[in-house]
């Protein structure tokens, strides 16, 4: 009896045993949740098999400034407001969110399958010229490339281009100098009231009438999209040490065109009503100091207060509209993310995500995005309460797990 009740116990063990075998034991334990590795651009553009070019293969496609499809053609994949205060001279637009509103003029070039295509953006974090890239590759074209560091690379070895509204909107502004590069003669017969004259061809005489602030914008301009005059006198100011050169490559003829005023040798027919500066918009009594448009908060404010945890307001969130990917280098203290890219999903959808309350500051790598989302709010949602919500319009440097903006 003892044997057989220890049998039945053994048995019994046994059976316990298997009984847990098949249960509990049999589910594996759900395996760590893996951090997100980030993954540059670069890495994405190598597996996408675009390659990478350099500035000096960039500078070369522009050459003398008038566009020549023989030298490669550039594209933009910034937003239209980002390219219109700056882009690369030659360039042409062609923004990553609404590639289908550029392909009209994008097909009206005429390019060849093969023909030498580079895009650009905002810098070696920017994706957007990855997107433009792979679309311009499943449409057929062969001989796509990227300039992966893109503007920032650019603006500090070289001038850049600008669009009549912002040369317009500097005009007005006042405290710009604009610069005539056509001869003379021509000059003294109609030109931007308040230019100096700079001919191309007397640069050696005519550089002593530069003036001595290489810290200040000049906006050389000549005789249209076809004049290469302006692009030299560019050039050489940027060899000179100039530091802010924007060529306004419309110039006379868009300026013209367009109705805006032209006066002989640069003067101001009438000086009280065209030299006057508009009048400063009053201070806002309420919300976060504003930068030179609605929506736009001041870098300097960004950087001394929000972004400093311990000078930030409550009331203030900060909103990283980058992709997951990119923010293993870092972020500022106290942010959150939500994609730019859950905007697609519509106002429904994305407007939830963000806080009910207080002032809502967006930023990205260089400004596009976050102008982006303030504008999706602004005008496709069309919020109410538009004045809580700003974004950072100054390129964001994350490294080391911190961020830097100017």
């Amino acid at each position: 009896m003892r044997f057989m009740s220890r049998m039945f116990m053994v048995l019994s063990f046994v059976a316990a045993l298997f009984v847990m075998g098949c249960g509990e034991a049999a589910k594996p334990a759900p395996a760590p949740a893996k951090a997100v590795e980030a993954v540059s651009v670069a890495e994405m553009a190598k597996a996408a098999k675009v390659e990478l070019v350099p500035f000096a293969e960039v500078n070369k496609i522009v050459g003398n400034g008038v566009y020549d499809k023989t030298r490669g053609t550039l594209i933009d994949a910034r937003p239209a407001k980002v390219y219109a205060a700056s882009h690369i001279p030659t360039a042409f637009l062609m923004s990553d969110t609404e590639i289908a509103t550029y392909w009209p003029a994008f097909e009206k070039l005429g390019l060849a399958k093969t023909d030498y295509i580079v895009t650009y953006c905002g810098g070696v974090k920017c994706e957007k010229s990855l997107i433009v890239a792979k679309y311009l590759k499943e449409q057929g074209y062969t001989n796509v490339k990227m300039y992966l560091d893109g503007m920032p690379d650019w603006e500090k070895k070289n001038y850049g281009e600008i669009t009549m509204d912002t040369a317009k909107k500097f005009f007005d502004k006042g405290g710009v100098i604009f610069i005539d590069a056509r001869p003379a003669k021509i000059f003294a017969k109609s030109s931007i009231p308040g230019s100096i004259n700079i001919p191309d061809t007397e640069w050696e005489t005519a550089k002593v009438n530069l003036p001595a602030d290489k810290e200040a914008l000049y906006i050389p301009y000549c005789g249209g999209f076809k004049c290469e005059k302006s692009h030299f006198v560019a050039e050489q100011m940027v060899k000179l040490g100039y530091k802010k050169v924007q060529v306004y490559a419309g110039g006379v003829p868009e300026w013209q065109a367009a109705g805006y005023p032209l006066a002989p040798a640069g003067k101001v027919e009438a000086p009280a009503a065209a030299a006057a500066a508009p009048a400063a918009a009053p201070a806002a009594t309420t919300g976060l100091p504003q930068g030179d448009e609605p929506g736009i908060v001041k870098t300097e404010f960004f950087l001394s207060t929000i972004a400093d945890p311990a000078k930030k307001p409550a009331n203030v969130t900060i909103v990283d509209v980058r992709n997951a990917n990119e923010l293993g280098d870092g972020v500022f203290p106290g942010s959150i993310n939500i994609s730019s890219k859950e905007t697609a999903k519509g106002c429904d959808a994305f407007v939830p995500q963000l806080p009910k309350t207080g002032y809502v500051v967006f930023h990205c790598a260089s400004g596009g995005r976050a102008m982006e989302v303030y504008d999706f709010l602004k005008d496709k949602c069309k919020l109410p309460d538009i004045s809580r919500f700003y974004y950072l319009d100054a390129y964001v440097n994350c490294s080391g797990g911190k961020c830097t903006a100017k």
